[in-house]
């Protein structure tokens, strides 16, 4: 990309000359038969083609060049300096002045459009740069995308120098001389632009503070330098700063709101700890306590307590093992092992497992056997109907009944668990998903807010997708849908 203007062309002058000859030949023949006027607008034609095509110098030539040819060959007496009649004289200089002003005009105007044209380039320049900038998301980007712009416009190699992570200028993998290199930190600490041993030393400066430093190196092919170019650099130079800037607080601002999130976490593990697990393991030691120390009690009682003490610590069990497994699928622990299997086998087995959080629940399971095989990990499935199950009995109503259901949809197989609690508060449908996240804020209700996060989890993994709602009649429903597939029997046949 060429920013300056076009010099006056060594050759110009010698197409002044032929200019000048070319008019006189033309004019020549006319002599007799057209007036003197006519005639010298066919050189003024010729001075404004030099002017137009040469620049200035070889225009002003071409001026004085068709005054005298005019004179000596157009004026009587012929082939003579003379003049027959004083008013030529009149003529001459006004055909000089205005062949001038012609070469003016026409040189400024030629200027103008050189102007105009690096404008356009400058601009196109900004913003082709701005568009790739804005889409960057690390310095490694901006660097790459400032180096490549920048070398297109100064004509030589440009680099990129940015602080690391001390605050002082770094190498950032480049290869640059111990010299370049103490004079890049000069300028990057003072804020001062210099030029030594032919680079040109830019500092990044942002709004907030100075960002890094601009290497420009001699080009191998002299280009000649303009304000348009010099813009053009500094505006290129603060663009990238700019950049710069964004990606800092970008991160920033990520590292924020993961420090606040780390901190509602801890919090939110802190609570479940101090509140639903200390709380059953202080029933269990007092029940321990008093069948440890207590005066001898009736066997009826003793299998009471021995009853409260398993109730409780299986309840513990169940917030140890959500904390668990959610942190085991965090860190992607957990592989699938997905085999094709029966559906009800696994409803089946989450129910026997949380038989004791059913007891005295009416439970109306509608699981057909007709519905094909599925491929799933039985285990992680059987945890999320545990938690299902588990989350529902917390929230049934008195007399409470739960309803298991299963049906094809489509290409999927949807299972649903139903309760008669007092359903789902409005907008919590999705934030129930979330971790931590409960129904009730507070709430005597144990549980940490983990068990429907899990679910998600488990489903999203086997492809399916959970959603919560209310029923029409009342309570909640929760229903997940895991796709078909083709069970080996089916393939077989196709």
């Amino acid at each position: 990309m060429k920013f300056d203007s076009t010099p006056e062309r060594p050759f110009g002058f010698a197409w002044a000359v032929g200019a000048a000859v070319l008019a006189t030949m033309l004019a020549f023949p006319l002599r007799g038969s057209l007036a003197e006027a006519n005639l010298i607008l066919i050189y003024l034609l010729a001075v404004a083609f030099v002017s137009v095509r040469f620049g200035r110098k070889p225009g002003i030539l071409a001026s004085f060049l068709a005054v005298l040819a005019f004179d000596v060959f157009l004026v009587h007496p012929y082939l003579s300096l003379q003049v027959s009649d004083p008013q030529y004289l009149l003529t001459f200089a006004i055909m000089l002045a205005v062949s001038l002003i012609i070469s003016h005009l026409t040189v400024s105007l030629r200027h103008q459009a050189q102007l105009a044209q690096q404008r356009e380039h400058r601009a196109n320049a900004l913003f082709d740069l701005s568009r790739e900038l804005s889409g960057a998301l690390s310095i490694e980007q901006i660097s790459d995308i400032g180096e490549r712009h920048l070398r297109a416009a100064s004509h030589g190699r440009a680099m990129l120098l940015f602080p690391g992570e001390d605050g002082s200028l770094a190498k950032n993998g480049n290869d640059v001389a111990d010299a370049v290199m103490l004079i890049a930190r000069l300028v990057y600490e003072r804020e001062d632009a210099t030029i030594s041993a032919g680079i040109r030393y830019l500092p990044l400066r942002a709004p907030m503070r100075t960002r890094g430093v601009l290497l420009l190196f001699p080009s191998t092919s002299p280009q000649v330098s303009s304000p348009e170019q010099e813009r053009l650099l500094q505006t290129c130079a603060a663009q990238i700063a700019l950049a710069v800037e964004r990606v800092h607080y970008v991160d920033v601002a990520q590292n924020a709101m993961l420090s606040v999130e780390s901190e509602r976490l801890r919090n939110s593990l802190l609570s479940a700890v101090s509140h639903d697990i200390r709380t059953p393991l202080a029933a269990i030691v007092g029940l321990a306590s008093t069948l440890a120390s207590g005066p001898a009690l009736p066997a009826a009682t003793g299998r009471e307590l021995a009853r409260d003490i398993q109730d409780t610590a299986l309840r513990m069990n169940r917030l140890v093992t959500n904390l668990l497994d959610m942190a085991n699928l965090d860190a992607g622990a957990v592989k699938l092992n997905r085999q094709w299997q029966m559906l009800e086998e696994v409803v089946g087995s989450a129910l026997e497992e949380q038989a004791g959080m059913l007891a005295g629940l009416r439970i109306d399971v509608a699981v057909p056997p007709s519905l094909p095989l599925l491929n799933f990990d039985a285990v992680l499935l059987e945890r999320v109907m545990c938690n299902l199950l588990d989350n529902a009995a917390k929230y049934a109503a008195g007399g409470a009944a739960i309803a298991i259901t299963a049906q094809l949809a489509g290409d999927t197989v949807q299972v649903a668990v139903e309760d008669n609690g007092p359903g789902i508060t409005p907008g919590m449908a999705e934030e129930i998903f979330a971790r931590f996240t409960r129904g009730a804020a507070e709430s005597a209700l144990t549980g940490v807010g983990l068990g429907l996060a899990i679910c998600r989890t488990v489903i999203e993994a086997h492809g399916g997708t959970i959603h919560a709602e209310n029923r029409p009649q009342g309570g909640a429903r929760f229903v997940f849908a895991l796709p078909l597939g083709s069970p080996p029997a089916q393939a077989g046949l196709d």
